[in-house]
């Protein structure tokens, strides 16, 4: 029988999702802007948005 409790949270899960959706709206920038430039920056948000999330999940989750 075990007498201590574990706190567990879903904080993991909601950062990841949020970035996750910040991952998805700078794919989204990256198809609708006009320059190269500017879809440049829409990918790289992108995909450091999404390698976040993924952190994200496996340092809380």
């Amino acid at each position: 029988m075990t007498t201590g409790s574990v706190q567990e949270t879903d904080m993991g899960v909601g950062v990841g999702l949020a970035l996750g959706t910040l991952a998805a709206a700078a794919a989204v920038y990256t198809f609708v802007t006009p320059g190269q430039f500017q879809s440049a920056l829409g990918f790289g948000a992108a995909v450091t948005f999404a390698a976040l999330s993924v952190a994200a999940i496996h340092i809380w989750g």
